[in-house]
């Protein structure tokens, strides 16, 4: 039997009505925290990547800086061309250029100032370049270096062979521990040059490396960068031109993001030895390439995701020919720099679509020839 003098009541519709409303408040102030939290880690994220971006560039241009003009213990003046350069180099970048080592040639470190076409005629498509920004070409000789008269697997040195030459290229390099050297193909036998001593002879694989920048990641099928590729929104990259194993050109990208690039050169000069200084870094056009001993790099490097919180506006310094300003509009002008601003007239987008949206890092190096300084 119900027991006598109470009631039993449930909620009523008003207080159901309360109860929802504050649920759905909490509810959707957790949500937005949880957005909130979303939104910060992703900017976080983009953020690192950038700065890995930076690290992993300028680690990559040191390396390969560092390497110019290494021949084995031999100076560019002592080597000897090969006469067999058939298939070597592309358009533009033929065998001449490829293979220019040697008295008076652009040897282990030679620029070019950015303008409105790639700097090299017909090497580089001019869609696959971003206009005004430098580019630099290094040759050397690898770090590996294989007796040519006992290879580490096999009775004699063979460079056809993967299993005793894994870097296969399809130049390569025979010196004298500073004597003499001489380039030759892949299938020649290696030259015998006249060496007081065969001691300290070595085989190297030659290397060719061109860093430039493109205005995209992945031109596509069609091999040309236009406003449809990486997804609608072509994401500026450092590119490495190299040799692949028949000595043809091949562009690869070293990182995405990189958005402005320039080099600039110093060198020691004075009337004798004893009275040498250093000369203030200059442009490509401007320096003296057999006597370079250092050069700076530097470049921007643009995050990947936007930040539609606060506008990121600021001048962009590369060096004193490559200058920028986005305002917190977005438009992009051009300060005086004390040199021709190589970066003005930009086409539309270079700097992406609303570019105050970017967060942007700034780097720049120093590195030593160290195969100059060594003498």
């Amino acid at each position: 039997m119900p027991l006598s003098g109470r009631s039993s009541r449930g909620f009523s519709l008003v207080e159901l009505m309360v109860s929802l409303v504050i649920g759905l408040i909490v509810v959707a102030g957790l949500i937005s925290v949880l957005m909130a939290n979303r939104q910060a880690f992703t900017l976080q994220q983009s953020n690192n990547f950038n700065q890995e971006n930076v690290r992993f560039a300028a680690s990559r241009l040191a390396w390969s800086l560092r390497m110019a003009d290494f021949w084995g213990g031999v100076k560019p003046d002592a080597i000897v061309p090969t006469a067999n350069t058939a298939g070597i180099g592309g358009d533009g970048c033929d065998a001449a250029w490829v293979l220019s080592v040697g008295p008076g040639k652009q040897n282990g470190i030679f620029g070019y100032d950015g303008g409105d076409t790639f700097p090299i005629p017909d090497c580089v498509d001019n869609a696959n370049y971003v206009k005004g920004s430098d580019v630099v070409v290094v040759r050397y000789a690898d770090t590996t270096g294989y007796d040519p008269d006992k290879g580490p697997d096999t009775p004699a040195f063979d460079s056809t062979d993967p299993n005793v030459v894994p870097n296969q290229t399809s130049i390569f390099v025979v010196s004298g521990l500073g004597q003499q050297a001489a380039l030759f193909r892949r299938d020649d036998p290696v030259p015998k040059p006249t060496l007081a001593t065969t001691t300290g002879r070595y085989v190297y694989p030659f290397q060719l490396e061109m860093y430039y920048l493109r205005p995209c990641a992945d031109p596509g099928a069609n091999g040309v960068c236009d406003a449809t590729d990486d997804g609608g929104t072509p994401s500026p990259s450092l590119v490495r031109l190299r040799l692949d194993e028949d000595g043809k050109p091949v562009s690869e990208v070293v990182v995405d993001g990189i958005e402005e690039l320039s080099f600039e050169y110093s060198w020691l000069a004075g009337p004798d030895k004893e009275h040498l200084h250093q000369v203030p870094f200059a442009k490509a056009s401007d320096t003296q390439w057999a006597a370079v001993t250092q050069v700076r790099a530097s470049f921007i490097a643009r995050s990947s995701t936007r930040d539609t919180r606060v506008p990121h506006a600021d001048t962009f310094t590369v060096s004193p020919h490559c200058a920028y300003t986005i305002a917190k509009d977005g438009a992009v002008t051009y300060p005086e720099t004390t040199d021709t601003n190589l970066c003005k007239d930009q086409p539309a987008g270079t700097y992406g679509d609303n570019p105050q949206q970017y967060t942007r890092t700034m780097s720049s190096q120093v590195v030593l020839l160290r195969n100059r300084v060594r003498g």
